[in-house]
């Protein structure tokens, strides 16, 4: 079990060698099998959960985030990943790196800091996160008569 923004169980499919995450808040019916489970003893949780944001398990890659001033404070109680690094520059912002996988899962949480954030690393990041905001607005805009 991981414990931190949200629970998630790790575990493996029957048949299945690749561990998986699941949310717990998703969960629902779970029922005790008596089925035994053996841990492999090279499987390191700690390392597995480092590997991404959120449930997402993808290849980690390198995020640089910029915080402007006026959100700085928030920003930097906040904790956006385990292997997280920050530092203040002159102008007051803050700036988080940290590597993990899970782009859709970081756009999620990335749209709520609103223009106060911006993505330097990777430009995936930052492409999807656009695409995101941008299918959004015409969807919203669209309901409404609005383009």
């Amino acid at each position: 079990m991981i414990y931190g923004n949200r629970a998630f169980l790790a575990g493996r499919v029957a048949r299945e060698a690749q561990m998986r995450l699941w949310r717990l808040s998703r969960m629902s019916a779970a029922e005790i099998t008596g089925d035994p489970f053996k841990r492999d003893p090279a499987f390191d949780l700690d390392r597995f959960a480092r590997r991404s944001f959120g449930t997402f398990q993808e290849e980690p890659v390198a995020v640089v985030l910029r915080f402007a001033a006026r959100v700085a404070e928030d920003a930097a109680e906040f904790v956006f990943h385990a292997d997280q690094t920050m530092e203040r520059n002159d102008d007051d912002s803050i700036t988080v790196r940290f590597a993990a996988g899970g782009i859709e899962e970081m756009c999620r949480h990335l749209v709520a800091w609103g223009t106060a954030v911006t993505i330097e690393q990777p430009a995936g990041l930052r492409r999807r996160l656009s695409e995101m905001c941008a299918t959004l607005g015409a969807h919203h805009g669209a309901a409404y008569g609005e383009v």
